[in-house]
């Protein structure tokens, strides 16, 4: 491997685990926290929900800025939008905003700014709300992923002993 090689392959690898973070905090949070927390004693409840929030805060800052940056070292350095038919070019469009959207609500509501503050009484919504704009996200990549192969008519890879259905044929 090259440098360059290596260099794609480091922004690849932090670009998926962020996307995985982005989109297991969210349901995580949705799904399991919020319904945990509210059985608490209030008091307990706060104090917990400041000091998880305090490193979270942290954390998600830094997955925000390496999903940015290699995002898009990946999109100018190696798909090359220009290139890409208008399909691709859509998804790329609706997945950037998905994500930016994404980034906003998950800092709301892990933020301090009392401008925020109605999105932190109802975080439980906006959880639901940024889980689903998660999971946009991932369908734009899995669709983005799919018209990319389509296109330079590479075979996908399947699980093991399932048929591909171009090979069924």
């Amino acid at each position: 491997m090259n440098v360059h090689e290596v260099v794609m392959l480091a922004m690849r690898w932090l670009h998926l685990v962020g996307a995985c973070v982005l989109v297991g905090a969210p349901i995580f949070m949705w799904l399991v926290l919020e319904p945990a927390m509210a059985q608490i004693d209030s008091g307990i409840r706060d104090a917990m929900q400041n000091r998880i929030m305090r490193g979270w805060r942290m954390f998600l800052g830094l997955v925000i800025l390496t999903q940015i940056v290699s995002g898009f070292y990946w999109l100018f350095e190696v798909v090359h939008i220009a290139h890409q038919p208008p399909v691709y070019q859509m998804l790329l469009g609706v997945k950037m905003l998905a994500a930016f959207v994404l980034f906003f609500l998950l800092s709301v509501l892990a933020g301090r700014a009392k401008s925020f503050e109605i999105f932190r009484r109802q975080s439980r919504r906006w959880l639901g709300v940024a889980a689903i704009t998660a999971l946009l996200v991932v369908f734009c990549a899995s669709a983005m992923r799919i018209s990319d192969a389509q296109r330079h008519h590479v075979e996908l890879p399947t699980a093991p002993g399932v048929v591909s259905p171009a090979l069924a044929k």
